[in-house]
């Protein structure tokens, strides 16, 4: 099973599962990745989950033990993901099912996914939650632009302190759209709050991402 813990700052999630859940999620990345015609780059961002989830796998990322008295539970293993990078990386899974025939395991894991994500944006984004889930679930990552813009976003979320997340994420996840430098401009002049300039994203488009803080 999967779950989840908050990270500080409004980073992420840690996405915690046992062997087996895990292992299901690697698998099933490997697989979609290898035949989606969504994802065009195999070495890309998605398979980056793949990775995460191996390496967690391995004991290499948080181990947590299972609580005293509760024996039963068994070791389960975590991994840090930025938010910007699992929502894509979710959605990008969700649109290569669309294309692609599949088995009930494959759906098992990636609704499970889907309500660890769900859950963990309402715990940490309390009012604006159902904002964010509806602009998540509107992101179309089978744009190769809308992929490219993940270099910039990133590095501007890790920039950002704990306020300035909470504040501008909602913003930041509709600046996804491939129309959004286009029509900043007018949404500015109509009094949209906590916009970001494309002239912002643009210093980070090749920059290194800061430390997260998470």
């Amino acid at each position: 099973m999967l779950s989840y813990s908050l990270l500080k700052n409004h980073a992420g999630i840690l996405l915690v599962g046992d062997h087996t859940s895990l292992t299901w999620l690697h698998e099933v990345v490997h697989e979609v990745n290898d035949r989606s015609p969504v994802i065009i780059d195999k070495e890309g961002s998605f398979l980056g989950l793949a990775y995460d989830v191996r390496k967690a796998l391995e004991r290499q990322r948080e181990i947590i033990e299972p609580p005293q008295h509760f024996e039963e539970i068994g070791v389960r293993y975590g991994v840090q993901i930025l938010w910007p990078v699992l929502l894509l990386q979710q959605r990008l899974l969700r649109q290569s099912l669309a294309f692609l025939s599949h088995t009930a395991k494959t759906q098992a894991i990636t609704y499970a996914l889907e309500a660890v994500i769900e859950d963990a944006l309402r715990d940490d984004f309390g009012a604006q939650s159902e904002n964010i889930i509806g602009l998540w679930q509107r992101l179309d990552p089978a744009q190769p632009a809308v992929i490219d813009m993940m270099n910039s976003r990133g590095g501007l979320y890790c920039s950002w302190t704990k306020a300035q997340r909470k504040a501008g994420f909602a913003q930041l996840l509709s600046s996804f759209d491939p129309m959004y430098d286009r029509l900043f401009a007018m949404r500015l002049k109509n009094g949209e709050k906590n916009l970001i300039s494309p002239t912002e994203f643009a210093t980070w488009e090749n920059a290194e991402w800061p430390d997260p803080r998470w």
